[in-house]
């Protein structure tokens, strides 16, 4: 899954080379688009958003952790060739699905002044999960068996779709709030690698459509960092409208009268 490891000759008539590059410059764009988008998240939430999302705080940070660990391990899995680091992409693509999951989870919970939602699950089941998936990775990385594959490809498929679920009851929950607001942002780039991880695994039980999986996968990166990137512009300028509230070079002639 994921797992590119050709020799890059620069030349410039090699297909395959054309297709390296384009690899190189989509993990190149979704690490840079995850560092500005957990920049912009820590100030927003720190500095400016007032509701409670300790949790789901965390659990995003974790997954834009995830998504700059999948940069860095596949420009190092082109660059030095290194077929170990390939296991740190799959596991990042799994990361990243689960802890956006859980943040938008618990964006989701976030309660109102006077409101309450009650949980389907206990809180330590996200902590069970969260251990599952863990072990099924080391399990992958050490061991290699069979039923870690498993366990990885269903987390990936099962967490898209509690993605998808949650972020379609937190945007009706808290519809014209910024916590809908980003959930609308992040929903399609969970939805961009939710759709590469699909036609990879798709392709990979199938022969002779390594060249589909290829580009489907270069399209799809780069879209999850344009969404990225778009995640944190629109965090900007959500923090830019609450300034310009107290902006007075912004009002001409306004009374409260």
């Amino acid at each position: 899954m994921f797992a590119f490891a050709p020799s890059i000759t620069f030349d410039a008539s090699d297909p395959e080379t054309t297709v390296v590059l384009g690899q190189l410059f989509a993990y190149l764009a979704i690490g840079i688009a995850a560092v500005v988008l957990l920049y912009y998240t820590f100030v927003y939430v720190n500095d400016v958003l007032t509701a409670d999302v300790t949790e789901a705080q965390w659990f995003l940070f974790a997954g834009i952790g995830a998504a700059i660990v999948y940069a860095v391990a596949g420009i190092g899995t082109l660059l030095l060739e290194a077929d170990w680091l390939a296991v740190f992409v799959d596991g990042a693509v799994l990361f990243f699905i689960l802890f956006f999951a859980l943040g938008i989870r618990a964006m989701y919970h976030a309660e109102r002044t006077g409101t309450g939602r009650s949980r389907l699950l206990p809180a330590w089941a996200d902590y069970a999960v969260i251990a599952v998936f863990v072990a099924a990775w080391w399990g992958t990385f050490l061991v290699g068996t069979d039923w870690t594959h498993l366990v990885v490809a269903a987390g990936w498929v099962l967490t898209s779709a509690w993605a998808l679920l949650y972020a379609v009851q937190t945007v009706r929950v808290h519809e014209g709030t910024t916590l809908a607001a980003l959930t609308r942002h992040l929903l399609p780039a969970i939805l961009c690698v939710a759709g590469v991880v699909f036609v990879d695994l798709l392709t990979g039980a199938l022969a002779g459509y390594d060249a589909l999986a290829d580009a489907v996968w270069i399209v799809g990166t780069t879209l999850v960092a344009a969404f990225l990137f778009d995640t944190a512009v629109a965090i900007r300028q959500q923090g830019g409208e609450l300034e310009r509230l107290y902006d007075w070079t912004t009002w001409r002639e306004q009374s409260l009268d």
